[in-house]
């Protein structure tokens, strides 16, 4: 369900709004209406940032209710009721929003509507522009439309619901690249990197899988490409599909039936074969189509990563002023490895992710000012101990990665945390829980 603060600030631009600003932005309806659903939750978070500080939030707000007092939509295009009288737009009213947009920001305001723009494909005047056209529906939600101003109660809703908006910004907009904005945030891969159509065993019904998942498929969908054109090709396809179901459920009926090992946190995926250590779902399956690009270095390395991936996430971080956040907030900072597994119930990492361990070093030697902390989570299920020990050895099996590339005197510490930090019970549905496994860095 939609956070209610954003769905508010949303439903403030009704059909006749929307028309008006995408006239003012030579934007079509539609196109106004995915640009919010980047530009609201932005707003909000640089707010909930703000709330930190109650002399901050408290002169925001004083300027948002010179503005922003009857909360009438006319307000948005300068006060203006009539859809076709869009040239009268008061200069003083659009450098009010201005300076708004600067007490939200601060210093960080360019960064924030280059990167937004860059993910919209506007140009950074008109994210403003939109930005400003925004704030009406921003304090209109926060202040049930001008009735309650209170700094307090405004800040309290704002703290309250970071989570949210931070979740909100859409995958493709990478949160490290707003810098302080989002510190205390623990950043994973997107959603999308979740198988989309999930599996059922012929005895129990599977939710999100791993890469042995991808063998089937393949050898699945090789013959009957092949048979299509010979007589035969219905048989065959009987006949492949079959021997799908019977590898699928030799694999996992086999793997779902068998009793849990006393201490033996299922971390695992594919149960019995391959554990994540990561947040999101990874492997050959998991990462069906996710977005490749490659990350550019400062020192003129280029990394081969996913969209939004820790890589990403990382070093857009790394170059923002991130010694300015304080050395609590650095603390509470993790970017989440989403494409690092190991054998089940061991710190063995397997090959295929040993090209992400290869990124982070080099992300390391890129940034040599920066040091690292690695954690190690894992969900609910199981012994504690058992988990505290095996969040602790694949945090140090990534620690000694790093030490034989070279870079201990960057490492300042791994720790395993176990199922202290997992939000979901362990009889939570397997697609929840697979967001508490996952190793991490923290920047120093």
């Amino acid at each position: 369900m939609e956070n209610q603060l954003l769905k508010s600030a949303k439903d403030f631009f009704d059909q006749q709004l929307l028309a008006r600003v995408g006239q003012s932005l030579n934007q079509d309806n539609e196109q106004v209406k995915q640009s919010l659903n980047a530009v609201v939750p932005a707003l909000f978070l640089g707010l909930s940032q703000q709330s930190e500080n109650s002399g901050g939030i408290g002169a925001i707000l004083e300027q948002a209710k010179q503005h922003f007092s009857s909360f009438d939509p006319g307000q948005i295009l300068g006060g203006h009721t009539d859809a076709g009288d869009l040239e009268g737009q008061p200069e003083e009213r659009n450098a009010g929003y201005g300076n708004i947009l600067t007490s939200i920001f601060g210093d960080g305001l360019d960064t924030v509507l280059t990167t937004v723009a860059a993910y919209l494909g506007f140009n950074a005047d008109s994210v403003k522009k939109l930005m400003g056209f925004s704030l009406p529906a921003i304090f209109s939600s926060l202040t049930n439309k001008g009735q309650n101003w209170d700094v307090e109660g405004v800040s309290q809703k704002l703290k309250a619901n970071k989570t949210a908006f931070a979740a909100a910004i859409p995958a493709g907009l990478s949160l490290g690249a707003f810098g302080k904005l989002f510190d205390g945030g623990h950043f994973s891969a997107p959603e999308e990197a979740l198988l989309e159509t999930p599996l059922i065993n012929p005895a129990n019904e599977l939710e999100a899988h791993k890469e042995p998942l991808a063998l089937p498929r393949a050898e699945a969908a090789r013959p009957a490409a092949a048979s299509t054109g010979s007589s035969g090709g219905g048989w065959w396809k009987i006949l492949i599909a079959l021997i799908v179901i019977a590898l699928l459920w030799f694999w996992f009926g086999k793997g779902c039936s068998s009793g849990k090992k006393e201490g033996a946190t299922d971390t695992s995926v594919n149960r019995g074969q391959v554990d994540s250590g990561n947040a999101m779902v990874s492997g050959a399956a998991g990462q069906i189509g996710r977005e490749h690009l490659d990350v550019m270095l400062p020192n003129g390395g280029k990394l081969a990563a996913f969209k939004s991936g820790i890589e990403e996430q990382l070093v857009q971080f790394l170059k923002s002023d991130y010694k300015s956040l304080g050395e609590d907030s650095l603390k509470n900072t993790w970017f989440d490895f989403d494409n690092l597994n190991f054998e089940t119930r061991t710190a063995k990492v397997l090959p295929e992710s040993q090209v992400q361990l290869s990124n982070l070093a080099e992300i390391l030697k890129a940034f040599p000012a920066a040091n690292v902390k690695i954690g190690g989570y894992t969900d609910k299920t199981g012994n504690e101990d058992f988990n505290k020990k095996l969040s602790l050895d694949r945090a140090n099996a990534v620690k000694d990665y790093l030490d034989k590339a070279g870079l201990s005197k960057q490492i300042v510490g791994a720790e395993g945390y176990g199922s202290q930090f997992a939000k979901y019970a362990a009889d939570a549905p397997e697609t929840d829980r697979i967001l508490d496994r996952h190793v991490s860095v923290s920047v120093r």
